[in-house]
């Protein structure tokens, strides 16, 4: 599963919990990558630390299914070209 816990977060910078909270974009840039990646931005109320930090965390079940899922799809896409390709 995929999950976000702002909560116990740790600040890169100064290491505490708890503090980080997110941060607005300031230009076009920021906001670019924020609408097209995963990642967000963040600030810490203690040290002052700003910068990107990705807001989903995969768990090691989620890429596995990720991963025979896309699998999968590459197996049936093969079989219908082969299938498509016997028709023609």
């Amino acid at each position: 599963m995929a999950s976000r816990n702002q909560h116990i977060i740790k600040c890169p910078s100064c290491k505490s919990v708890s503090t980080l909270r997110n941060s607005r974009a300031r230009n076009t840039k920021e906001k670019i990558i924020r609408a097209i990646t995963w990642f967000e931005l963040y600030r810490c109320k203690k040290c002052g630390w700003r910068g990107w930090k990705a807001n989903i965390v995969l768990e090691q079940r989620a890429i596995k299914k990720i991963i025979i899922y896309t699998l999968l799809m590459i197996i049936a896409a093969i079989v219908v070209y082969n299938l498509l390709k016997l028709v023609v």
